[in-house]
């Protein structure tokens, strides 16, 4: 989020807007802007295309967005095999191209027509002349040479382990993590960006593979969001399998660890922190900013008006949203926007439930505000009447008047404090109507009465 007011500040808007007097505070027009894809945490996808394509390579992509962390090599005992489970809660599971089965005691059965249907019994047509026996758990299904093992629409490499679990069939794939990766960086990054966006992509997985290995259960990884999306044989292209193997082992540490390698789609020019997004200090995922996302087509959105009655329907608030500032992230609690009701009350809604309830592809979002204020009594003919107000989170501010035609045209060009207030003198020969105007949106008109 692009980004707010400092604490104190932010404690003294609220108390001005959300105080005993906040009743007659007049309403406000909200300005939402931002960009972006995704968390914002972390390697921007998008990023690393844009510093690909300016010449940058991996490890400076790398750099950018995990400061302070170094290239070191995964563990061996991943790199010869990880557990991806590739289905669950299944009454049966049909495998094809299979030379044989291997029981939970490392006895092998050949599957002499090359296809398998498994039940949660683990009857397979292991006997004489093909009848069907129980064997023990877990059933280890291995690939005809030269072949894949594919089940439904997907061939996967390596072995296909199938156990009973919770009464149904499990279905884990047992791969090296190489292997592996072939088929999860084409389904992360598209497969014919450059090389080096690629490679950083294979690096940031493969440390994220190593990091976020699940415990407590019979597998390593989920082949879903839960870990990395993972679609096997199917997916793989030259690109990205160059990239895996010119990065063969190569992950991303910090004091000797694993780093959280997070990425996402497109950061809108630049990232949040870990502290911010998730209320986690994390000292190589901070903001950092990001013009190579310049290249995104989701790095900058029309900017939307809204309303205080609108902000309050869609956080379901009793009161209309009069005012709205920023709570940066703190250990263990995360950054959040601060709403402000006409009854005085405020409540502090975290970036990522802003996202939810705006509908929002990232948490890349500023949440601007426009707001005049009604002078105090009316000037006299031609007197000097000062007008304040409340500019918040915008940019290129300007104070604008209603021509008779209905026209709106320039008065004056605004630089509001930290916390966003701003006063003017003007002095109007007649009654004048007033807004504020931002990104081509205005506030609530405001008619100045000018006395006789």
């Amino acid at each position: 989020m692009r980004r707010v007011l400092a604490v104190a500040t932010l404690a003294a808007a609220l108390a001005a807007a959300t105080g005993s007097a906040a009743p007659s505070v007049p309403p406000a027009a909200f300005v939402l802007a931002g960009g972006g894809w995704g968390h914002g945490v972390g390697m921007s996808q998008w990023g690393a295309f844009g510093q690909a394509k300016a010449g940058r390579d991996y490890r400076q992509i790398l750099d950018t967005y995990y400061r302070g962390t170094e290239m070191s090599a995964a563990p061996d005992t991943l790199l010869d095999r990880v557990r991806v489970l590739v289905a669950d809660g299944l009454a049966t599971a049909t495998v094809e191209n299979v030379l044989a089965v291997f029981d939970g005691d490392g006895k092998r059965y050949p599957i002499p027509n090359g296809k398998l249907t498994v039940k949660p019994d683990l009857k397979l047509p292991a006997g004489k002349d093909g009848k069907r026996v129980a064997l023990p758990g877990p059933v280890t299904i291995r690939a005809a040479q030269g072949a894949f093992l594919r089940y439904r629409d997907k061939e996967f490499r390596g072995d296909l382990r199938v156990d009973k679990v919770a009464g149904r069939v499990q279905l884990v794939n047992v791969v090296g993590l190489e292997a592996y990766l072939l088929g999860v960086v084409p389904g992360e990054m598209p497969k014919d960006w450059p090389l080096d966006a690629l490679k950083a992509q294979a690096v940031a997985a493969r440390t994220y593979a190593v990091g976020h290995v699940v415990t407590g259960k019979p597998f390593d990884l989920y082949s879903d969001w839960r870990s990395q999306v993972y679609y096997g044989v199917d997916s793989e292209a030259p690109g990205p399998t160059q990239a895996v193997r010119d990065t063969r082992g190569e992950i991303l540490t910090f004091d000797g660890a694993p780093a959280q390698t997070f990425y996402f789609s497109s950061s809108g020019g630049r990232t949040i922190s870990a502290l911010d997004a998730f209320g986690t200090d994390v000292p190589y995922l901070v903001a950092v900013d990001d013009p190579w996302d310049s290249v995104s087509p989701n790095h900058a959105w029309p900017p939307r008006l809204l309303t205080g009655a609108q902000l309050a329907k869609r956080f379901g608030l009793k009161g209309m949203v009069t005012d709205v500032a920023y709570v940066p992230g703190t250990p263990g609690k995360p950054a959040a926007v601060r709403l402000g009701t006409a009854d005085g009350a405020f409540v502090d809604v975290r970036l990522a439930d802003v996202r939810a309830r705006l509908g929002l592809k990232s948490t890349g979002f500023k949440l601007g505000m426009l707001r005049l204020d009604r002078p105090a009594a009316p000037p006299p003919a031609s007197g000097v009447v000062r007008l304040t107000g409340i500019a918040r989170q915008l940019t290129g501010v300007v104070l604008e008047q209603r021509t008779a035609a209905g026209a709106w045209v320039l008065v004056k060009r605004l630089a509001p404090s930290a916390d966003g207030s701003f006063a003017v003198k003007l002095r109007p020969a007649s009654t004048t109507v007033y807004r504020l105007s931002a990104d081509g949106l205005g506030s609530p008109p405001l008619t100045v009465r000018v006395a006789a």
